[in-house]
């Protein structure tokens, strides 16, 4: 796994840990004790499906650990040296890569693990310093989170086995619906699926009105807060952009749940981060202190506003409610970027197959992660504003093919799936795609092969956005 160029940024300007990404102060990978712990990351990571391990912060503070900053980084953290330490001590071999990012003109690694075990990675040789065993034979580790919401790298408890079995038995069937999908391509799955003693996914109208109310919600708890945070004229114009929304509703609900830390914590620590700035953004050490989350009227909320002169412009709204309500709105990269591409005039369609990929696979990540319970349903609705008039153009992957389409006349779409928690992330692509079909047809009649969604999705979760 390769991450892109915009994650390894993100992951050392707002660093935080969650199940998928940990950090850890300087540790000298030749010394025995830190060799242990860089394993037992690295490992925990993989047996989690994959993540970051990032090196050089205070896991407490979040801050540079400026006084243990060795002054040979680069070399103790060369990728050949790390990737044999994790194999002298891998019973079943994966490979890392190790990036160094820069913030503030110091470099720090980030080890990335990539996701797709198959089978839980154990210790395979014992590594022993001073009669002190570090790493014995046979233990498997695994990132869990505590009572407090806070993650952590532990031994895989007893309960432990059923979230690593579960992510096991999901990458082996990830791998058999691809080939089954392959092999029934243009056929209607809806018989295979009964014959197998599934159940086509079909919209419920409890869940389906429940999404229309967090939209309907969301969207007015969104005015309030931009009117009273109060927007100069440049923020003003980012109101009338691409805007995208997100409405999760997860069945049950959870009657009663307070919006404490420790709801928040785990609702953060259980997003896999998937890109540089993921769906349901951590803002809780935002340098704007006015872009962190507050609890407002049952739940969280956050108005993120970030212009940027070299980098996209970031106007975001989210609202998390412990009860299984989930709301974000999104100015979308189309208009973000008037330097690289005019706003009001394109639609990156591969841009939000993963948008809409990442926030599938985020909603079961954290539905999982709050405890429900795996019969529960979730319910997705997007919408999309300010379409009318665009194109569609691959325009930030143009090596990647799409036949354009447009300009469209339709000015907001809205679409609706329902998606049980028990979901395989191989099923993720054909849920995207059952999400935007509505919406790219809007361009001149426009459909994408199920080979772009299977593709695409893939990359996306894959964690493999980079060139």
């Amino acid at each position: 796994m390769i991450p892109d160029d915009d994650q390894l940024r993100a992951l050392v300007a707002r660093p935080g840990e969650s199940l998928n990404v940990e950090i850890k102060r300087w540790l000298d990978p030749s010394v025995p004790m830190a060799a242990s712990k860089i394993v037992k990351a690295a490992f925990a990571l993989r047996n989690r499906n994959g993540g970051f391990l990032v090196i050089g912060f205070d896991d407490a503070t979040l801050q540079p650990d400026i006084a243990n900053e060795p002054s040979d980084i680069r070399a103790k953290y060369h990728q050949d040296d790390i990737q044999g330490l994790i194999s002298r001590y891998a019973n079943e071999p994966f490979e890392v890569h190790v990036a160094l990012s820069e913030r503030e003109g110091r470099v720090f690694p980030v080890i990335s693990v990539p996701q797709g075990v198959r089978v839980p990675v154990a210790v395979k040789t014992s590594l022993i310093d001073a009669g002190s065993k570090l790493l014995e034979v046979g233990d498997v580790y695994f990132r869990t989170l505590a009572a407090n919401g806070m993650p952590s790298t532990a031994k895989a408890r007893p309960q432990d086995w059923r979230d690593i079995l579960d992510i096991c038995f999901d990458n082996r069937e990830a791998d058999i619906g691809r080939f089954l999908r392959r092999q029934l391509a243009g056929g209607d799955l809806t018989n295979l699926v009964a014959a197998l003693g599934g159940r086509p996914t079909q919209p419920v109208d409890k869940l389906r009105e429940r999404c229309a109310a967090i939209l309907s919600g969301g969207e007015a708890s969104f005015g309030k807060a931009t009117a009273e945070r109060g927007l100069d004229a440049h923020e003003q114009t980012l109101l009338d952009g691409l805007t995208w929304e997100v409405a999760l509703a997860i069945d049950p609900a959870k009657a009663g749940a307070l919006p404490d830390r420790n709801f928040f914590s785990a609702f953060a620590a259980s997003n896999p981060k998937y890109t540089g700035w993921p769906v349901w953004l951590d803002a809780r050490a935002m340098t704007d202190e006015r872009s962190r989350p507050v609890v407002r009227s049952g739940a969280w909320e956050a108005l993120i506003i970030a212009p940027s002169e070299h980098m996209a412009n970031r106007l975001e709204f989210f609202r998390v409610d412990p009860k299984g309500d989930f709301y974000l709105r999104r100015l979308l990269q189309d208009d973000a970027v008037p330097k690289r591409i005019e706003p009001g005039t394109r639609f990156d369609p591969v841009l939000m197959i993963y948008r809409v990929s990442e926030a599938i696979a985020v909603g079961l990540a954290v539905a999982k992660g709050l405890g429900w319970d795996e019969t529960a349903t979730l319910g997705f609705m997007f919408r999309w504003r300010k379409l009318r008039g665009r194109r569609l153009d691959s325009w930030a992957n143009p090596i990647i093919y799409i036949p354009g389409g447009g300009p469209t006349q339709q000015d907001e779409v809205t679409t609706f799936i329902e998606v049980p928690l028990a979901t395989a992330p191989g099923a993720i692509a054909s849920l995207v795609e059952a999400a935007t079909r509505e919406l790219f047809v809007t361009f001149d009649g426009t459909t994408l092969s199920k080979e772009t969604y299977e593709d695409q999705a893939r990359r996306l979760l894959e964690r493999r956005l980079g060139p």
